[in-house]
């Protein structure tokens, strides 16, 4: 729809009629109310649809108004797919979403812009409360859901979910809004019941009964609520110059925040906060990672934002194997991924924990797409590559994602061509959530300018994992600098590699400023400002560091385990406070 502006003569003739703002669709030319109770997402999709039609150069043009998403029978209220040049401007619009629909997807596209837009979630997709008794050998809870939010039991039995995946929650300190420091990261919970006196009786699910006794009556306990759907609130699909700006979020539904997945080009997030919205006493914000990143052929640069109460990781930035199921001879192999496929050209590393054998090198020349076998899901091709993988273990079983301790044995293909290198994080804040505010498993990153206050994990840990997801592949040629770091629950630059035969390469740590880590008495290791193990080749120069908040029997500045050509000159250690 474009725009007119109408010239009226003296005499009432009409002289002219020319076009007035060319490009923009606003909103409210296609039925969008605002007034925070009507459903606005029929008329935000006309305006969407009419302007990707008119792209490039085109706009969408929101209002300064509180606009309602109801719930509608599609994946993302804004689904667009092969669009080039077009811009979503919010201009402090307020988008209150259902828990069941996801925001907006960008698939294919190209220098699309989602910008100035604030985004909440009614009803909430956790609820909290405060615990009242603790039976510590049956694994059990007593809690009171807090005034204002929503009885779990009551909102499963709404929605018609007679057994209900109970998932996770966290507990919290009994008067700051932040994990508790001593209690188990999350709780996986296997049941929760109705009991006399409005009370709710929480079972803990058997891998978490043995942390029962970490609950006391007064903390508080979180427990996010699935209401249904799938991936991210805001996902990018295989697109390039996406630019993510200016927006908030105050709480999304359950799933990923932000989604980055099998982009060939950068994505760009700026000004994008994740934080508790004004005048609430919501322990936490959104029931997921911040920005989930895998299989990218280079990482995001998310620059400038504000990250807190976050249950799980602020940035997680990774890609997971791709398993090999048959070895059919002439370098052909027969493989699987629950998600994503390689292309032809990528590069390859073939790595197998439990023997701790790794290949290098490996480029995929062919693939072949095939169909799952029945009763199997994810993405099944045979490529062929450059040279053969010596001694493959083939993925046998049946479970491709997550993981288990029986692929230890198994061979992966990571994409180091899809894994998020040369990722940029810089400048951002990040306050207290159950997590680590940035985790990263790949090459090339630059971490810098950031703040990391009172993180419930670590503020930096760049590593692999093997045993669970297996992410990976293996981090290196990475950069931390000028970051300051208080009050992280674990060490504050936590870089470590995992399983036989595998080390991180060429890290640098410089210029940082380390105070007030701690960590929970029942971990096995002591907490450290800086701890490496594995790392083979890095530059520890020129940081402060100290004093510590843990125990001084269980801290120390500076851990090295199974490190080699370190280099370390101009650190400055400061154990008094005082100083």
């Amino acid at each position: 729809m474009v725009k007119t502006q109408i010239v009226v003569g003296l005499c009432g003739a009409l002289l002219c009629v020319s076009p007035l703002f060319a490009g923009e669709f606003h909103v409210k030319d296609f039925g969008a109310v605002g007034d925070g109770r009507t459903d606005d997402g029929p008329a935000i999709r006309r305006a969407v649809a009419a302007a990707a039609a008119s792209a490039p150069g085109a706009k969408v043009v929101f209002e300064n108004k509180r606009y309602r998403l109801a719930r509608a029978e599609l994946e993302y209220h804004i689904d667009l797919v092969g669009v080039t040049g077009l811009t979503l401007e919010g201009h402090g619009a307020e988008l209150i979403n259902n828990p069941w629909n996801n925001l907006v997807k960008l698939e294919d596209c190209d220098d699309v812009t989602v910008r100035g837009f604030v985004f909440d979630c009614d009803p909430l997709p956790f609820t909290q409360g405060v615990i009242t008794g603790v039976d510590a050998g049956a694994g059990t809870f007593l809690l009171k859901i807090q005034d204002g939010y929503d009885n779990p039991v009551e909102v499963y039995r709404r929605i018609g979910k007679q057994s209900p995946d109970w998932g996770w929650g966290a507990c919290f300190d009994p008067v700051e809004r932040r994990r508790k420091d001593g209690a188990a990261m999350h709780f996986y919970l296997e049941d929760v019941s109705e009991q006399p006196g409005g009370l709710l009786r929480v079972k803990l699910a058997e891998k978490n009964r043995m942390n029962a006794g970490e609950l006391q009556p007064g903390d508080r306990f979180v427990v996010t609520l699935k209401y249904g759907g799938h991936g991210a609130n805001i996902a990018v699909v295989r697109s390039a110059n996406c630019h993510l700006e200016n927006n908030t979020f105050y709480t999304a539904k359950f799933g990923m925040t932000h989604g980055l997945f099998d982009n060939r080009g950068r994505i760009f997030i700026n000004n994008v906060k994740i934080t508790y919205k004004p005048g609430s006493d919501r322990l936490v914000t959104t029931p997921k990672d911040g920005f989930h990143c895998k299989h990218n052929a280079v990482g995001p640069v998310i620059e400038n934002g504000h990250y807190e109460g976050l249950m799980d990781d602020s940035i997680n930035i990774s890609v997971c194997p791709y398993w090999v199921r048959q070895d059919l001879g002439d370098n052909r192999y027969l493989i699987a991924e629950l998600q994503f496929l390689p292309r032809v050209g990528d590069r390859l590393m073939a790595y197998r924990p439990k023997p701790g054998t790794i290949t290098d090198g490996l480029t995929v020349t062919a693939i072949e797409p095939q169909p799952a076998p029945e009763g199997m899901q994810g993405r099944w091709a045979v490529v062929t590559l450059n040279k053969p993988i010596p001694d493959p273990g083939l993925h046998t079983g049946g479970n491709l994602f997550p993981g288990g301790v029986d692929k230890l044995d198994f061979t992966g293909l990571y994409n180091t061509d899809a894994s998020g290198r040369d990722y940029i994080v810089r400048g951002n804040t990040f306050g207290p959530q159950r997590r680590h505010a940035v985790m990263a498993r790949t090459s090339g990153g630059l971490i810098e300018d950031n703040i990391i206050n009172g993180v419930g994990g670590c503020g930096v840990t760049l590593c692999n994992e093997i045993g669970s997801f297996y992410e990976g592949p293996l981090p290196s040629d990475t950069i931390i600098r000028n970051n300051t770091f208080t009050d992280t629950f674990f060490n504050s630059i936590d870089i470590y590699v995992k399983g036989r035969g595998a080390v991180a390469h060429n890290i640098t740590i410089t210029g940082n400023h380390v105070t007030g880590w701690h960590t929970s008495p029942m971990n096995r290791q002591s907490a450290a400002a800086i701890s490496m193990r594995n790392v083979n080749g890095a530059v520890i120069r020129d940081n402060t560091i100290g004093p510590a908040a843990a125990q001084a029997d269980n801290s120390q500045p500076l851990r090295l385990e199974n490190c080699t050509d370190i280099e370390q000159s101009g650190n400055e250690i400061r154990a008094d406070p005082s100083r």
